[in-house]
Protein backbone atom coordinates (compact mmCIF):
# COMPACT_ATOMS: atom_id res chain seq x y z
CA UNK A 1 0.00 0.00 0.00
CA UNK A 2 0.98 3.78 -0.73
CA UNK A 3 2.35 5.99 1.70
CA UNK A 4 0.16 8.43 3.57
CA UNK A 5 0.04 12.19 1.40
CA UNK A 6 -0.98 15.40 2.96
CA UNK A 7 -3.87 16.31 1.09
CA UNK A 8 -7.08 13.77 -0.33
CA UNK A 9 -6.98 12.36 -3.85
CA UNK A 10 -9.05 14.33 -6.41
CA UNK A 11 -10.36 11.29 -7.99
CA UNK A 12 -13.77 10.19 -6.32
CA UNK A 13 -14.40 7.62 -4.02
CA UNK A 14 -17.00 6.17 -1.83
CA UNK A 15 -15.89 8.51 1.33
CA UNK A 16 -15.13 11.56 -0.25
CA UNK A 17 -18.68 11.27 -2.39
CA UNK A 18 -20.50 11.13 1.26
CA UNK A 19 -18.15 13.49 2.86
CA UNK A 20 -18.81 15.85 0.12
CA UNK A 21 -22.57 14.79 0.28
CA UNK A 22 -23.19 15.08 4.24
CA UNK A 23 -22.06 18.49 4.90
CA UNK A 24 -25.91 19.57 3.79
CA UNK A 25 -26.98 17.41 6.67
CA UNK A 26 -23.84 17.52 9.74
CA UNK A 27 -26.75 17.73 12.37
CA UNK A 28 -28.77 15.43 10.97
CA UNK A 29 -29.04 11.57 12.60
CA UNK A 30 -27.20 9.41 10.10
CA UNK A 31 -27.10 5.83 12.16
CA UNK A 32 -29.64 4.49 15.34
CA UNK A 33 -28.75 1.56 16.88
CA UNK A 34 -31.01 -1.01 18.58
CA UNK A 35 -34.24 -0.22 16.27
CA UNK A 36 -33.52 3.36 17.33
CA UNK A 37 -33.19 3.10 20.98
CA UNK A 38 -29.50 2.84 21.18
CA UNK A 39 -26.70 4.96 19.99
CA UNK A 40 -27.02 7.61 17.61
CA UNK A 41 -24.78 9.42 15.40
CA UNK A 42 -24.68 12.69 13.54
CA UNK A 43 -23.68 12.93 9.70
CA UNK A 44 -20.77 15.36 11.41
CA UNK A 45 -20.26 12.45 14.33
CA UNK A 46 -20.41 9.81 11.98
CA UNK A 47 -17.62 11.65 9.06
CA UNK A 48 -15.53 12.58 11.90
CA UNK A 49 -15.18 8.87 14.03
CA UNK A 50 -14.58 8.03 9.93
CA UNK A 51 -11.86 10.17 9.04
CA UNK A 52 -10.10 9.97 13.00
CA UNK A 53 -9.95 5.96 12.06
CA UNK A 54 -9.13 5.64 8.56
CA UNK A 55 -6.34 8.08 9.84
CA UNK A 56 -5.49 5.41 12.23
CA UNK A 57 -5.62 2.73 10.02
CA UNK A 58 -2.56 4.78 7.73
CA UNK A 59 -0.63 4.14 11.47
CA UNK A 60 1.94 1.58 13.30
CA UNK A 61 1.65 -2.05 11.98
CA UNK A 62 -2.04 -1.42 10.06
CA UNK A 63 -0.27 0.58 7.39
CA UNK A 64 0.49 -2.26 5.65
CA UNK A 65 -2.70 -3.80 5.94
CA UNK A 66 -4.58 -3.94 2.55
CA UNK A 67 -7.73 -6.33 3.06
CA UNK A 68 -9.66 -5.99 6.27
CA UNK A 69 -12.07 -8.09 7.34
CA UNK A 70 -15.78 -7.10 8.99
CA UNK A 71 -18.13 -9.12 10.62
CA UNK A 72 -21.09 -8.22 12.67
CA UNK A 73 -24.67 -7.66 13.42
CA UNK A 74 -26.31 -4.70 11.57
CA UNK A 75 -25.23 -1.79 14.10
CA UNK A 76 -23.94 1.45 12.95
CA UNK A 77 -20.42 0.66 13.99
CA UNK A 78 -19.90 -1.52 11.30
CA UNK A 79 -20.67 1.23 9.02
CA UNK A 80 -18.09 3.35 9.69
CA UNK A 81 -15.76 0.65 9.75
CA UNK A 82 -16.39 -0.32 6.35
CA UNK A 83 -16.11 3.68 5.40
CA UNK A 84 -13.12 4.11 7.47
CA UNK A 85 -11.40 0.96 5.35
CA UNK A 86 -12.39 2.66 1.87
CA UNK A 87 -11.26 5.89 2.94
CA UNK A 88 -7.97 4.56 3.83
CA UNK A 89 -7.34 3.17 0.71
CA UNK A 90 -7.98 -0.45 1.56
CA UNK A 91 -10.20 -3.19 0.47
CA UNK A 92 -13.64 -4.04 3.08
CA UNK A 93 -14.06 -7.97 2.99
CA UNK A 94 -17.56 -8.47 4.81
CA UNK A 95 -17.92 -11.68 6.11
CA UNK A 96 -21.54 -13.36 6.70
CA UNK A 97 -22.97 -13.29 10.71
CA UNK A 98 -23.98 -16.39 9.99
CA UNK A 99 -21.31 -18.60 8.39
CA UNK A 100 -19.99 -21.57 10.30
CA UNK A 101 -16.60 -21.60 11.93
CA UNK A 102 -15.02 -23.56 9.27
CA UNK A 103 -16.27 -21.16 6.55
CA UNK A 104 -15.22 -17.62 7.82
CA UNK A 105 -11.77 -19.46 8.48
CA UNK A 106 -12.08 -20.12 4.61
CA UNK A 107 -12.70 -16.20 3.56
CA UNK A 108 -9.48 -15.53 6.17
CA UNK A 109 -7.27 -17.57 4.51
CA UNK A 110 -8.43 -16.81 0.94
CA UNK A 111 -8.03 -13.20 1.56
CA UNK A 112 -5.34 -13.57 3.68
CA UNK A 113 -6.98 -11.17 6.35
CA UNK A 114 -4.53 -10.06 9.49
CA UNK A 115 -7.10 -7.88 10.46
CA UNK A 116 -10.74 -8.04 11.47
CA UNK A 117 -13.66 -5.35 12.68
CA UNK A 118 -15.67 -8.03 14.98
CA UNK A 119 -18.62 -7.48 17.69
CA UNK A 120 -18.39 -8.91 20.78
CA UNK A 121 -19.27 -12.71 20.24
CA UNK A 122 -16.96 -12.92 16.87
CA UNK A 123 -13.72 -12.29 19.34
CA UNK A 124 -12.93 -15.27 20.88
CA UNK A 125 -14.06 -18.16 18.31
CA UNK A 126 -11.34 -15.44 15.12
CA UNK A 127 -8.96 -15.68 18.02
CA UNK A 128 -8.63 -19.91 17.44
CA UNK A 129 -8.57 -19.91 13.75
CA UNK A 130 -5.13 -21.05 14.00
CA UNK A 131 -3.26 -17.48 12.59
CA UNK A 132 -1.79 -14.75 13.68
CA UNK A 133 -5.27 -12.29 13.06
CA UNK A 134 -6.07 -8.93 15.10
CA UNK A 135 -9.11 -8.27 16.06
CA UNK A 136 -10.51 -4.57 16.77
CA UNK A 137 -13.21 -3.90 18.54
CA UNK A 138 -16.93 -2.58 17.12
CA UNK A 139 -17.99 -2.00 20.69
CA UNK A 140 -17.17 1.42 22.04
CA UNK A 141 -15.92 0.63 25.52
CA UNK A 142 -14.31 -2.66 24.75
CA UNK A 143 -10.38 -3.24 25.64
CA UNK A 144 -9.32 -3.33 21.95
CA UNK A 145 -12.11 -0.57 20.93
CA UNK A 146 -12.03 1.04 17.38
CA UNK A 147 -12.20 4.20 19.25
CA UNK A 148 -8.49 3.72 20.54
CA UNK A 149 -7.50 3.99 16.76
CA UNK A 150 -9.20 7.01 16.47
CA UNK A 151 -6.60 9.85 15.06
CA UNK A 152 -7.24 13.34 15.40
CA UNK A 153 -4.59 13.98 12.36
CA UNK A 154 -6.39 13.59 9.35
CA UNK A 155 -4.54 12.01 6.68
CA UNK A 156 -5.04 10.73 3.43
CA UNK A 157 -4.69 7.83 0.79
CA UNK A 158 -4.41 8.01 -3.16
CA UNK A 159 -7.70 6.30 -3.42
CA UNK A 160 -9.11 6.21 -7.00
CA UNK A 161 -12.48 5.29 -8.37
CA UNK A 162 -10.72 2.41 -10.16
CA UNK A 163 -9.92 0.73 -6.61
CA UNK A 164 -10.98 -2.47 -5.33
CA UNK A 165 -13.34 -1.00 -2.30
CA UNK A 166 -15.10 -4.03 -1.55
CA UNK A 167 -13.85 -8.07 -1.49
CA UNK A 168 -17.32 -10.29 -1.14
CA UNK A 169 -17.20 -13.68 -1.10
CA UNK A 170 -20.49 -15.13 -2.36
CA UNK A 171 -22.35 -17.99 -0.74
CA UNK A 172 -22.61 -20.46 -3.25
CA UNK A 173 -24.71 -23.75 -3.34
CA UNK A 174 -21.64 -25.87 -4.82
CA UNK A 175 -17.89 -25.70 -4.47
CA UNK A 176 -15.90 -22.93 -3.12
CA UNK A 177 -17.59 -19.46 -2.46
CA UNK A 178 -16.37 -17.10 -5.69
CA UNK A 179 -14.69 -13.58 -4.29
CA UNK A 180 -16.06 -10.57 -5.95
CA UNK A 181 -14.43 -7.58 -6.56
CA UNK A 182 -16.02 -4.31 -6.63
CA UNK A 183 -14.72 -0.90 -7.32
CA UNK A 184 -15.39 2.38 -5.67
CA UNK A 185 -16.65 3.39 -9.70
CA UNK A 186 -18.57 0.14 -9.52
CA UNK A 187 -20.56 1.15 -6.40
CA UNK A 188 -21.26 4.55 -7.12
CA UNK A 189 -22.22 4.14 -10.50
CA UNK A 190 -24.74 1.75 -8.84
CA UNK A 191 -25.76 4.22 -6.52
CA UNK A 192 -26.24 7.03 -9.31
CA UNK A 193 -28.33 4.61 -11.10
CA UNK A 194 -30.57 3.92 -7.83
CA UNK A 195 -30.93 7.42 -6.85
CA UNK A 196 -32.17 8.65 -10.65
CA UNK A 197 -34.40 5.84 -10.85
CA UNK A 198 -35.98 5.96 -6.94
CA UNK A 199 -36.92 8.92 -4.89
CA UNK A 200 -34.86 9.11 -1.50
CA UNK A 201 -34.49 12.16 0.37
CA UNK A 202 -33.18 13.25 3.59
CA UNK A 203 -36.72 12.89 4.93
CA UNK A 204 -36.64 9.19 4.63
CA UNK A 205 -35.86 6.59 7.86
CA UNK A 206 -34.34 3.60 6.33
CA UNK A 207 -34.74 0.19 8.45
CA UNK A 208 -32.20 -1.30 7.95
CA UNK A 209 -32.57 -4.99 8.74
CA UNK A 210 -30.78 -7.71 5.93
CA UNK A 211 -27.86 -8.37 6.91
CA UNK A 212 -25.43 -5.81 5.61
CA UNK A 213 -22.58 -8.26 4.23
CA UNK A 214 -25.39 -8.69 1.04
CA UNK A 215 -24.31 -6.20 -1.10
CA UNK A 216 -28.20 -5.31 -1.69
CA UNK A 217 -28.44 -3.90 1.74
CA UNK A 218 -25.13 -2.23 1.50
CA UNK A 219 -25.81 -0.38 -1.55
CA UNK A 220 -29.29 0.34 -1.42
CA UNK A 221 -29.88 0.66 2.56
CA UNK A 222 -26.94 1.67 3.87
CA UNK A 223 -24.63 3.89 0.92
CA UNK A 224 -27.74 5.36 -1.11
CA UNK A 225 -29.36 6.61 1.86
CA UNK A 226 -26.41 8.00 3.48
CA UNK A 227 -25.86 9.61 0.01
CA UNK A 228 -29.01 11.64 0.53
CA UNK A 229 -29.03 12.50 4.12
CA UNK A 230 -31.62 10.14 5.50
CA UNK A 231 -31.47 7.87 8.69
CA UNK A 232 -30.43 4.47 9.13
CA UNK A 233 -32.11 2.59 12.19
CA UNK A 234 -30.58 -0.77 12.54
CA UNK A 235 -33.24 -3.36 13.18
CA UNK A 236 -32.98 -5.44 16.58
CA UNK A 237 -34.29 -8.63 14.70
CA UNK A 238 -35.65 -10.58 12.42
CA UNK A 239 -38.49 -11.02 14.06
CA UNK A 240 -41.72 -9.79 12.54
CA UNK A 241 -43.01 -8.51 15.95
CA UNK A 242 -39.78 -6.64 16.40
CA UNK A 243 -39.87 -5.29 12.80
CA UNK A 244 -43.35 -3.68 13.18
CA UNK A 245 -42.08 -2.37 17.16
CA UNK A 246 -39.06 -0.67 14.91
CA UNK A 247 -41.15 0.78 12.30
CA UNK A 248 -43.87 2.27 14.63
CA UNK A 249 -40.90 3.41 17.28
CA UNK A 250 -39.12 5.28 14.43
CA UNK A 251 -41.76 5.94 11.87
CA UNK A 252 -40.09 4.16 8.93
CA UNK A 253 -40.28 5.52 5.43
CA UNK A 254 -38.11 3.11 3.39
CA UNK A 255 -37.44 -0.90 4.15
CA UNK A 256 -34.94 -2.99 1.75
CA UNK A 257 -36.19 -6.50 2.20
CA UNK A 258 -36.21 -10.02 0.48
CA UNK A 259 -39.30 -11.86 -0.54
CA UNK A 260 -39.63 -13.75 2.49
CA UNK A 261 -40.07 -10.99 4.97
CA UNK A 262 -42.79 -9.47 3.06
CA UNK A 263 -44.47 -13.06 2.52
CA UNK A 264 -45.12 -13.14 6.36
CA UNK A 265 -45.89 -9.33 6.72
CA UNK A 266 -48.75 -9.89 3.83
CA UNK A 267 -49.44 -13.42 5.67
CA UNK A 268 -50.18 -11.35 9.37
CA UNK A 269 -52.16 -8.79 7.46
CA UNK A 270 -54.14 -11.59 5.75
CA UNK A 271 -55.07 -13.50 8.63
CA UNK A 272 -56.34 -10.35 10.60
CA UNK A 273 -58.91 -10.04 8.09
CA UNK A 274 -60.35 -13.42 8.33
CA UNK A 275 -60.92 -13.26 11.53
CA UNK A 276 -62.51 -9.94 10.86
CA UNK A 277 -66.10 -9.43 11.05
CA UNK A 278 -67.53 -10.54 8.24
CA UNK A 279 -69.13 -6.79 7.30
CA UNK A 280 -65.46 -5.87 7.21
CA UNK A 281 -64.20 -8.78 5.34
CA UNK A 282 -66.77 -7.68 2.86
CA UNK A 283 -66.04 -4.10 2.83
CA UNK A 284 -62.37 -4.60 2.48
CA UNK A 285 -63.29 -6.80 -0.45
CA UNK A 286 -65.07 -4.05 -2.08
CA UNK A 287 -62.62 -1.48 -1.47
CA UNK A 288 -59.72 -3.65 -2.92
CA UNK A 289 -61.63 -4.44 -5.70
CA UNK A 290 -61.83 -0.66 -6.91
CA UNK A 291 -58.42 -0.28 -6.03
CA UNK A 292 -57.61 -2.68 -8.40
CA UNK A 293 -59.71 -0.96 -10.64
CA UNK A 294 -57.91 2.58 -9.87
CA UNK A 295 -54.52 1.21 -10.61
CA UNK A 296 -55.66 -0.11 -14.03
CA UNK A 297 -56.57 3.41 -14.52
CA UNK A 298 -53.38 4.80 -13.46
CA UNK A 299 -54.72 5.97 -9.77
CA UNK A 300 -53.67 5.40 -6.27
CA UNK A 301 -56.72 4.71 -5.07
CA UNK A 302 -55.09 2.21 -1.69
CA UNK A 303 -53.42 5.37 -0.68
CA UNK A 304 -57.05 6.57 0.80
CA UNK A 305 -59.06 3.75 1.16
CA UNK A 306 -56.53 1.80 3.20
CA UNK A 307 -55.41 4.13 5.52
CA UNK A 308 -57.11 2.83 8.39
CA UNK A 309 -56.05 -0.80 7.32
CA UNK A 310 -52.25 0.36 7.08
CA UNK A 311 -52.26 2.49 10.69
CA UNK A 312 -53.90 -0.95 12.21
CA UNK A 313 -51.01 -2.95 10.62
CA UNK A 314 -48.28 0.05 12.12
CA UNK A 315 -47.47 0.27 8.70
CA UNK A 316 -48.93 3.79 8.51
CA UNK A 317 -45.37 5.69 7.95
CA UNK A 318 -43.73 3.33 5.33
CA UNK A 319 -44.07 4.91 1.65
CA UNK A 320 -41.64 2.48 0.01
CA UNK A 321 -40.94 -1.45 0.88
CA UNK A 322 -37.96 -2.38 -1.97
CA UNK A 323 -37.34 -6.43 -2.48
CA UNK A 324 -34.75 -8.17 -4.28
CA UNK A 325 -32.57 -11.43 -3.60
CA UNK A 326 -34.88 -13.74 -5.20
CA UNK A 327 -38.63 -13.30 -7.12
CA UNK A 328 -41.64 -11.88 -5.12
CA UNK A 329 -44.59 -13.27 -5.72
CA UNK A 330 -46.73 -11.12 -8.05
CA UNK A 331 -49.92 -11.38 -5.48
CA UNK A 332 -47.66 -9.96 -2.59
CA UNK A 333 -46.44 -7.41 -4.94
CA UNK A 334 -50.04 -6.47 -5.74
CA UNK A 335 -51.25 -6.30 -2.58
CA UNK A 336 -48.77 -3.62 -1.10
CA UNK A 337 -49.40 -1.54 -3.96
CA UNK A 338 -53.12 -1.99 -4.06
CA UNK A 339 -53.20 -0.98 -0.48
CA UNK A 340 -51.64 2.01 -0.48
CA UNK A 341 -48.03 0.93 -0.18
CA UNK A 342 -45.29 1.33 -3.19
CA UNK A 343 -43.64 -2.41 -3.31
CA UNK A 344 -40.34 -1.84 -5.84
CA UNK A 345 -39.46 -5.00 -7.20
CA UNK A 346 -35.76 -4.87 -8.24
CA UNK A 347 -33.27 -7.03 -9.67
CA UNK A 348 -29.50 -7.93 -9.73
CA UNK A 349 -26.57 -9.61 -8.22
CA UNK A 350 -23.40 -9.46 -6.43
CA UNK A 351 -21.57 -8.97 -9.70
CA UNK A 352 -23.10 -5.77 -10.46
CA UNK A 353 -23.39 -3.55 -7.12
CA UNK A 354 -25.81 -5.27 -7.23
CA UNK A 355 -29.01 -3.89 -9.17
CA UNK A 356 -29.45 -3.93 -12.70
CA UNK A 357 -33.34 -2.85 -12.65
CA UNK A 358 -36.20 -1.96 -10.85
CA UNK A 359 -39.79 -0.78 -10.84
CA UNK A 360 -39.96 2.92 -10.61
CA UNK A 361 -42.63 4.60 -8.47
CA UNK A 362 -44.91 5.68 -10.94
CA UNK A 363 -44.24 2.79 -13.86
CA UNK A 364 -44.99 -0.62 -11.51
CA UNK A 365 -45.90 -3.70 -12.87
CA UNK A 366 -46.60 -6.30 -10.51
CA UNK A 367 -44.77 -9.33 -12.43
CA UNK A 368 -41.50 -7.62 -13.59
CA UNK A 369 -38.23 -6.51 -11.70
CA UNK A 370 -38.57 -2.86 -13.91
CA UNK A 371 -36.82 -0.88 -16.20
CA UNK A 372 -33.15 -1.15 -16.04
CA UNK A 373 -31.26 1.70 -14.44
CA UNK A 374 -30.48 4.61 -16.96
CA UNK A 375 -26.75 3.94 -16.96
CA UNK A 376 -27.05 -0.22 -17.11
CA UNK A 377 -27.54 -1.62 -20.32
CA UNK A 378 -29.62 -4.80 -20.71
CA UNK A 379 -29.76 -7.60 -23.80
CA UNK A 380 -31.40 -10.74 -24.28
CA UNK A 381 -28.26 -13.30 -25.45
CA UNK A 382 -29.73 -15.84 -27.86
CA UNK A 383 -33.48 -15.14 -27.56
CA UNK A 384 -36.03 -18.16 -28.65
CA UNK A 385 -39.37 -17.91 -29.85
CA UNK A 386 -40.89 -16.37 -26.98
CA UNK A 387 -38.12 -14.04 -26.43
CA UNK A 388 -36.62 -16.00 -23.58
CA UNK A 389 -33.00 -15.67 -23.48
CA UNK A 390 -30.41 -15.16 -20.89
CA UNK A 391 -29.67 -11.85 -19.24
CA UNK A 392 -26.38 -10.15 -20.06
CA UNK A 393 -25.71 -6.82 -19.00
CA UNK A 394 -23.02 -3.90 -19.56
CA UNK A 395 -22.44 -0.83 -17.44
CA UNK A 396 -20.02 1.13 -14.98
CA UNK A 397 -21.05 -1.10 -12.13
CA UNK A 398 -20.09 -4.95 -13.55
CA UNK A 399 -16.97 -6.16 -11.45
CA UNK A 400 -13.71 -6.48 -13.01
CA UNK A 401 -14.22 -10.44 -11.91
CA UNK A 402 -13.26 -12.94 -9.10
CA UNK A 403 -9.89 -12.70 -7.49
CA UNK A 404 -7.93 -15.43 -7.96
CA UNK A 405 -10.61 -16.98 -10.79
CA UNK A 406 -9.45 -15.73 -14.34
CA UNK A 407 -11.10 -19.19 -15.74
CA UNK A 408 -14.31 -18.04 -13.67
CA UNK A 409 -14.60 -14.47 -14.85
CA UNK A 410 -13.81 -15.12 -18.34
CA UNK A 411 -16.93 -17.37 -18.36
CA UNK A 412 -18.62 -14.54 -16.57
CA UNK A 413 -17.67 -11.58 -18.59
CA UNK A 414 -17.52 -11.96 -22.79
CA UNK A 415 -17.10 -8.87 -24.64
CA UNK A 416 -17.54 -6.64 -21.91
CA UNK A 417 -21.03 -8.32 -21.03
CA UNK A 418 -21.50 -10.15 -18.17
CA UNK A 419 -23.65 -12.95 -18.76
CA UNK A 420 -25.81 -13.29 -15.40
CA UNK A 421 -26.94 -16.89 -16.14
CA UNK A 422 -30.68 -15.54 -15.14
CA UNK A 423 -32.94 -16.65 -18.29
CA UNK A 424 -35.69 -13.50 -19.19
CA UNK A 425 -37.13 -11.72 -21.65
CA UNK A 426 -37.66 -7.62 -22.31
CA UNK A 427 -41.47 -6.57 -22.99
CA UNK A 428 -42.02 -2.57 -23.80
CA UNK A 429 -38.95 -2.05 -21.84
CA UNK A 430 -39.61 -4.14 -18.78
CA UNK A 431 -37.16 -7.15 -17.47
CA UNK A 432 -39.51 -9.90 -16.85
CA UNK A 433 -37.10 -12.97 -14.93
CA UNK A 434 -38.84 -16.51 -16.42
CA UNK A 435 -35.67 -18.57 -13.90
CA UNK A 436 -32.13 -19.24 -13.88
CA UNK A 437 -30.70 -21.56 -15.96
CA UNK A 438 -29.56 -23.85 -14.17
CA UNK A 439 -32.77 -24.57 -12.76
CA UNK A 440 -33.92 -25.27 -15.96
CA UNK A 441 -35.63 -28.23 -16.22
CA UNK A 442 -36.07 -30.39 -20.09
CA UNK A 443 -38.98 -32.56 -20.60
CA UNK A 444 -38.61 -35.88 -22.73
CA UNK A 445 -39.86 -34.04 -25.60
CA UNK A 446 -36.86 -31.09 -24.86
CA UNK A 447 -39.39 -29.26 -24.04
CA UNK A 448 -38.00 -26.28 -21.75
CA UNK A 449 -39.52 -25.88 -18.23
CA UNK A 450 -38.83 -22.92 -15.86
CA UNK A 451 -39.84 -23.84 -11.99
CA UNK A 452 -40.03 -20.27 -11.50
CA UNK A 453 -43.45 -19.85 -13.33
CA UNK A 454 -45.35 -23.08 -11.96
CA UNK A 455 -43.95 -21.76 -8.43
CA UNK A 456 -45.52 -18.23 -9.25
CA UNK A 457 -48.92 -20.16 -10.12
CA UNK A 458 -48.68 -22.55 -7.10
CA UNK A 459 -48.36 -19.04 -4.64
CA UNK A 460 -51.54 -17.82 -6.49
CA UNK A 461 -53.14 -19.75 -3.74
CA UNK A 462 -53.74 -18.36 -0.12
CA UNK A 463 -53.27 -22.14 0.96
CA UNK A 464 -49.66 -22.82 -0.38
CA UNK A 465 -47.29 -20.29 2.07
CA UNK A 466 -44.34 -21.96 0.14
CA UNK A 467 -43.16 -23.87 -3.16
CA UNK A 468 -40.32 -25.17 -4.81
CA UNK A 469 -40.34 -26.72 -8.31
CA UNK A 470 -37.50 -28.77 -9.66
CA UNK A 471 -36.75 -31.30 -12.22
CA UNK A 472 -36.27 -35.02 -10.88
CA UNK A 473 -35.05 -37.91 -13.65
CA UNK A 474 -37.29 -40.95 -13.66
CA UNK A 475 -34.76 -44.10 -13.54
CA UNK A 476 -34.92 -45.19 -17.33
CA UNK A 477 -36.41 -42.60 -19.02
CA UNK A 478 -35.51 -39.89 -20.56
CA UNK A 479 -36.06 -36.25 -19.79
CA UNK A 480 -36.93 -34.64 -16.23
CA UNK A 481 -40.40 -35.10 -14.69
CA UNK A 482 -41.95 -32.01 -12.50
CA UNK A 483 -41.72 -32.14 -9.43
CA UNK A 484 -42.92 -29.84 -6.08
CA UNK A 485 -42.72 -29.22 -2.24
CA UNK A 486 -45.61 -27.41 -0.69
CA UNK A 487 -45.45 -25.62 2.86
CA UNK A 488 -49.64 -24.96 3.39
CA UNK A 489 -50.73 -21.94 4.98
CA UNK A 490 -52.11 -23.54 8.19
CA UNK A 491 -53.85 -20.37 9.49
CA UNK A 492 -55.41 -20.00 6.53
CA UNK A 493 -56.89 -23.84 5.94
CA UNK A 494 -58.00 -23.81 9.67
CA UNK A 495 -59.88 -20.39 9.04
CA UNK A 496 -61.52 -22.66 6.20
CA UNK A 497 -62.22 -25.16 8.09
CA UNK A 498 -59.20 -27.94 7.35
CA UNK A 499 -56.59 -29.05 9.42
CA UNK A 500 -57.09 -27.13 12.89
CA UNK A 501 -54.06 -26.34 14.58
CA UNK A 502 -54.69 -28.68 17.68
CA UNK A 503 -55.66 -31.38 15.40
CA UNK A 504 -53.41 -31.29 11.75
CA UNK A 505 -55.43 -34.11 9.23
CA UNK A 506 -52.48 -34.33 6.93
CA UNK A 507 -54.89 -36.35 4.86
CA UNK A 508 -57.17 -33.01 4.84
CA UNK A 509 -54.09 -31.32 4.50
CA UNK A 510 -52.85 -33.48 1.33
CA UNK A 511 -56.44 -33.22 -0.22
CA UNK A 512 -56.32 -29.52 -0.08
CA UNK A 513 -52.95 -29.38 -1.45
CA UNK A 514 -53.92 -32.07 -4.49
CA UNK A 515 -56.99 -29.63 -5.17
CA UNK A 516 -54.36 -26.35 -5.45
CA UNK A 517 -51.80 -28.87 -8.02
CA UNK A 518 -54.86 -29.86 -9.76
CA UNK A 519 -55.96 -26.41 -10.71
CA UNK A 520 -52.31 -25.56 -11.58
CA UNK A 521 -52.06 -28.58 -13.87
CA UNK A 522 -55.29 -28.10 -15.89
CA UNK A 523 -53.79 -24.14 -16.27
CA UNK A 524 -50.45 -24.66 -17.89
CA UNK A 525 -49.28 -26.77 -20.61
CA UNK A 526 -49.53 -30.39 -20.29
CA UNK A 527 -45.77 -31.25 -20.53
CA UNK A 528 -45.30 -28.69 -17.85
CA UNK A 529 -47.77 -30.34 -15.09
CA UNK A 530 -46.79 -31.49 -11.71
CA UNK A 531 -46.22 -35.13 -11.59
CA UNK A 532 -45.45 -35.61 -8.20
CA UNK A 533 -45.89 -33.43 -5.10
CA UNK A 534 -45.08 -33.59 -1.04
CA UNK A 535 -46.00 -31.77 1.59
CA UNK A 536 -44.17 -30.32 4.71
CA UNK A 537 -45.22 -28.04 7.44
CA UNK A 538 -41.77 -26.34 8.19
CA UNK A 539 -40.63 -24.05 6.26
CA UNK A 540 -38.33 -24.61 2.93
CA UNK A 541 -34.66 -25.07 3.49
CA UNK A 542 -33.07 -21.01 3.13
CA UNK A 543 -29.71 -19.55 2.56
CA UNK A 544 -28.41 -16.85 4.36
CA UNK A 545 -30.09 -14.17 2.16
CA UNK A 546 -33.26 -16.03 2.88
CA UNK A 547 -33.43 -17.87 -0.76
CA UNK A 548 -34.83 -21.18 -1.09
CA UNK A 549 -32.16 -23.78 -0.77
CA UNK A 550 -33.21 -25.63 -4.24
CA UNK A 551 -30.69 -28.28 -4.77
CA UNK A 552 -31.78 -29.52 -1.35
CA UNK A 553 -34.64 -30.81 -3.02
CA UNK A 554 -33.66 -32.12 -6.44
Amino acid sequence: MSSSVSEPSENQNLFSEIERRSRDYSESIAFKADGGRGKAYTYHEATQIISQLSSGLQAGSLVAKREIGLVSENRPEWCLAYLAIVAAGGTVVPIDANLKLNEIAYVVDHAELDVVFCSARFEQPLSGLGRTLRTISLEPDAENSFRNLLDEQEKYRICTDNDIAVLIYTSGTTGDPKAVELTHRNLLSNVEGIERGLCFDSNDRFLSILPLHHTFEATCGFLTPMMRGAQIISARSFKSKDIFEDIGHNKITVMCGVPLLYEKAYQSIRRALNSAPAGKRLLFNFLYSLSRLGWKLQQNWGKPFFGSLRAKGGLSSIRMFVSGGAALPPKICAFFNLIGIGMIQGYGMTETAPVVAANRPADIRFSSVGRPLDNVSVKIDQPDSSGVGEIIVRGENITPGYRGNSEKTAELIKDGWLHTGDLGKLKRGHLYITGRAKNLIVSAAGKNIYPEEIEEKLLESDLVMEAVVFGRTKEGKQGEEVRAVLVPDMDELAARGTALADSVDMSEVRAAMEEVVRSVNDSIADYKRISAFNVQLEELEKTTKKSVKRFAYK
